[in-house]
């Protein structure tokens, strides 16, 4: 790679862009930042473009010049994975409008954020079918990594709603991909983490949307009761959304509590909802049940002011066999009244409703995301040294018992060789559509997936 360290020569050889190229020093250190917080890399120069051909034209100048690339959309990884290093980081913030809105697709650029999305969809009654737990994301952002949610186990992960592709690779240039045109590059791309080329604009698959969502939330005396009860509600599609929480007390004591949805026009539809909760083994009497509008139960995660401090995220699948055993161990292991957790999220899937390869579960029917959400104050004793190396530990103890890691946490410096456990049967796939694609290895070298 070539040593770039004069911005004037970098800028005086330029080709012209519609969008904004920029060295500015404010702008360069705001995206060497992420909802991490934990690294920091500052490149030479970031593009906000306002066309495709902007990123067209970077992208090739970047190969003339030995110079990496890294796409960046809401900034909401925890590691530097949309970070670059005396590269040029490409802002698609800037790409965020919303075409065409069919009946049951529509046309986004890779910029426009999910709460957009879904403000324009609901406009005609329409929904993606799968949204993340926050809607400050970005199209672009998410189908790189996989998207999951409360109704993943339903409808997959949200690169599973993915028509057709726009997107400029490695070599710069411009391809329009689908599962009947070029389908190596279209799953290639998605849940590809950025290694083949930037998205920049997604076709996405809509469903009918109900009004309203009745939330219902139950306690559970054990973890292993909860993860129970989970796995049975995601076997029977009995509801809409489900999701598993782990807290802490007033007390300083660990909670565990089961929340699940279902959505509906009128509460008449509903009924008698005691039905619903058949065969459940809750605690009794700690039902609590809420009534909302379908748009602000898929927006009630809102920023917060803690979500300027670090936070060491680790996301792992873990088969349903062993998620209440590899649980357990980490209650053990962490204390409850440690002021730097948030909560432990239970997502449940089923492998059958997934279609993408390189969103890489476990190989099993059903299964677990376990997110271990924790946030380091300035007063917290922890380092951020040892929370890496123990969301690490937390990887291997994972793959032990077949978990695999979703790659959008906190779990230090990988090299090549973790990529190639990650991936296993896979890599060579990888390797191919790498050289394929982007045969300079410029784009997201924040993975650390290949060497250059």
């Amino acid at each position: 790679m070539a040593d770039h360290t004069n911005k004037d020569e970098i800028v005086g050889q330029l080709p012209p862009f519609s969008g904004r190229f920029s060295t500015e020093e404010a702008l360069l250190r705001r995206v060497a930042d992420d909802f991490g917080h934990a690294l920091h890399q500052l490149p030479l120069a970031v593009l906000q473009p306002q066309s495709v051909d902007d990123i067209v034209q970077v992208v090739q100048f970047a190969r003339r010049q030995g110079l990496s690339i890294a796409p960046r959309g809401q900034g909401h990884s925890t590691y530097g994975q949309a970070q670059v290093e005396r590269g040029i980081v490409v802002d698609t913030a800037s790409l965020n409008t919303i075409h065409t809105l069919h009946s049951d697709r529509v046309e986004v650029e890779a910029g426009v954020r999910l709460e957009d999305l879904l403000r324009a969809t609901l406009e005609y009654g329409l929904t993606p079918p799968v949204l993340p737990d926050y809607l400050g994301l970005s199209v672009g952002g998410i189908l790189s990594v996989g998207g999951v949610g409360d109704r993943s186990y339903r409808y997959g992960a949200f690169v599973d709603q993915v028509q057709e592709l726009q997107v400029v690779t490695g070599e710069g240039k411009r391809e329009t991909c689908s599962i009947s045109q070029q389908p190596e590059l279209f799953t290639s791309v998605l849940a590809g983490l950025g290694q083949y080329g930037i998205i920049v604009s997604a076709t996405l698959r809509l469903i009918p949307a109900k009004t309203n969502a009745r939330v219902f939330r139950v306690f559970y005396p054990t973890l292993a009761a909860l993860v129970h009860d989970e796995d049975l509600l995601t076997r029977e599609d009995r509801f809409d959304g489900v999701r598993g929480y782990i807290g802490v007390t007033p007390e300083d004591g660990w909670e565990y509590m089961l929340e699940f949805v279902a959505f509906y026009d009128s509460s008449g539809e509903l009924g008698d909802a005691s039905y619903l909760f058949r065969g459940l083994n809750f605690l009794l009497n700690s039902e609590q049940v809420e009534d909302m509008t379908y748009f602000d139960y898929c927006n009630r995660v809102s920023p917060e002011e803690s979500w300027s401090l670090v936070h060491p995220w680790l996301a792992v699948f873990l088969p349903a066999s062993n998620t209440a055993d590899y649980v357990n161990q980490v209650l053990a292991e962490l204390s409850p009244a440690e002021s730097s957790l948030d909560v432990i999220l239970l997502h449940p899937f089923k492998a059958s409703r997934l279609r993408q390869p390189l969103l890489r579960v476990p190989e099993c029917e059903t299964f677990f995301l376990f997110s271990l959400l924790r946030t380091l104050a300035p007063d917290v004793p922890q380092s951020l040294a040892q929370a890496i190396g123990y969301n690490r530990m937390l990887v291997e103890r994972g793959r032990e018992i077949g978990g695999t890691h979703y790659p959008i946490g906190t779990i230090g410096d990988l090299t090549q060789k973790d990529w190639e456990v990650h991936y296993g049967v896979r890599w060579e796939q990888v390797v191919q559509m790498k050289r394929r694609f982007d045969p300079d290895h410029l784009l997201t070298p924040g993975q650390s997936m290949f060497a250059r």
